[in-house]
């Protein structure tokens, strides 16, 4: 088994999102046989996290998860432990989402590229 550490990120609504848009982006120590089985443990922690709970001032808020957008080996400690997080509120959701993507994307085609070289 390896050592991978992977960026998670989450979509933030409170209420109505009548806010600025917010999004969580971790990072997450994954443990697995290859890149392959990283992402797919990383995508179905991201699943199981999400979330929805009421605030204090009785609001909906939902934790919906994006998409993987970095996966790299390394060497750490403990399995799925998230090692940073942060709250980012985006000028434009549709913008940042669009960057995500691109983010996502490069993820799937470093898959490829260790599984040409294998």
């Amino acid at each position: 088994m390896e050592w991978f550490i992977a960026k998670l990120v989450y979509q933030i609504q409170s209420g109505e999102g009548n806010h600025r848009p917010q999004f969580d982006e971790q990072l997450r120590l994954i443990q697995a046989d290859d890149f392959s089985s990283a992402l797919s443990k990383a995508k179905e922690v991201g699943i199981d996290q999400q979330s929805t709970f009421f605030n204090i001032n009785k609001e909906l808020v939902s934790w919906k998860f994006v998409d993987i957008v970095a996966l790299d080996k390394v060497n750490s400690v403990s399995d799925k432990s998230e090692v940073y997080s942060e709250i980012v509120e985006a000028d434009s959701a549709n913008e940042y989402l669009s960057d995500l993507k691109i983010k996502a994307r490069k993820v799937r085609r470093q898959l490829i590229q260790v599984e040409h070289y294998i």
